[in-house]
Parts: C-alpha cells; sequence; structure tokens
C-alpha cells in the first residue's frame, strides 16, 4: 500500500516504483489537496487506506457512476476469485474491466491478503469493527479506498470462510 505524509507545506505520496520501495511517486502543494490527491489516486489506481463508505443503500446504484461488474473473493487454504459482471447480467453490460481496473483491484486484493491472511476469521471480523462502521447489519461493511471514485469493498463476515466474504466493486 501506498502512503501519503503531509507537512505544513506539502502531501507527498510515496510507494514502490520498478521494484524499489519507500519512492517518492507524488506532490503537491497542501492548498491543492482536494483536487490534486484525488486526480492521483484515480488516474493511478493508488491505494492510501480505506474509509467507511455506508453513505449508500445498494452497491448496484450509485449516483453518477456505472457499475462495471465486481471481483468476489473467497478463502480456501488461501484467498482465492473470479470476475463477474453487474447483477443478474449475463454479460459486462456497461465495458469489461480493463488494465487499470485489475491493477486496483490488485491491489485491493494484496492488501486483503496481508491484512488477513487467515482469511474472514476471528482477527478480520474484530480489525474490521475497531476501524469501520458497519453497513446494514452487524458484520457487513462497506469500505472504499481513500480517495477513489472507482471501487467499493463490501465485507460480510457473517458466514466466515463458508461463503464469499470480500467484494470488490468496480464502477466508471
Amino acid at each position: 500500500m501506498d502512503s501519503l505524509i503531509q507537512t505544513s507545506v506539502c502531501s507527498i505520496i510515496y510507494g514502490t516504483f520498478r521494484g524499489e520501495e519507500n519512492q517518492e511517486l507524488f506532490r503537491c502543494p497542501r492548498e491543492n489537496d482536494e483536487i490534486d490527491i484525488p486526480r492521483y489516486v484515480n488516474e493511478n489506481r493508488a491505494l492510501l487506506g480505506f474509509v467507511d463508505d455506508t453513505d449508500i443503500d445498494s452497491v448496484g446504484d450509485v449516483a453518477g457512476k456505472k457499475l462495471i461488474g465486481y471481483f468476489r473473493l473467497y478463502y480456501r487454504r488461501g484467498w482465492a476469485g473470479s470476475w463477474l459482471p453487474p447483477f443478474g447480467s449475463l454479460s459486462y453490460v456497461n465495458g469489461e474491466p480493463d488494465k487499470k481496473d485489475c491493477i486496483g483491484v490488485n491491489k485491493i486484493i494484496e492488501w486483503i491478503m496481508d491484512q488477513f491472511p487467515h482469511g474472514c476469521n476471528y482477527e478480520m471480523k474484530e480489525y474490521l469493527k475497531a476501524h469501520f462502521n458497519p453497513w446494514g447489519c452487524e458484520g457487513r461493511y462497506l469500505i472504499r479506498p481513500k480517495y477513489s471514485d472507482f471501487y467499493k469493498v463490501a465485507i460480510d463476515t457473517s458466514f466466515g470462510n463458508d461463503d464469499y466474504p470480500v467484494r470488490i466493486y468496480v464502477y466508471r
């Protein structure tokens, strides 16, 4: 995951560049944060952590966005998953996920694999409970990458590893 460092003068994003970690990837004056950081994050699919996204009722109906599809994750001795088109569709009606979509999804999956190496267990449940607000009911969370307009991550811990606890929704 990339990191955002903010001083009184500027904001700097550090990450991996050409295999080298902790490289400066982006810098902007603090007065441009509201425009430049989201632009950089969305153009480069940077991952700076997650925030609650509980202000929507349905991941299929997001104002101003078209749902491209979603990546569904399950855990069976390791995380695995597959792409699916939007709900009820047999094909990708709003276009298929492109290379940038996949880069962002892969970064989210890497975070999930690093953060929850044993799947949807007690540690995952406690982490989510401590860091995010429930969405709709206890044990279900809707989060999104900070500053991102393209992804929402629904995590349902109700059934543990017996179901698909993580779904990564992709929008345009």
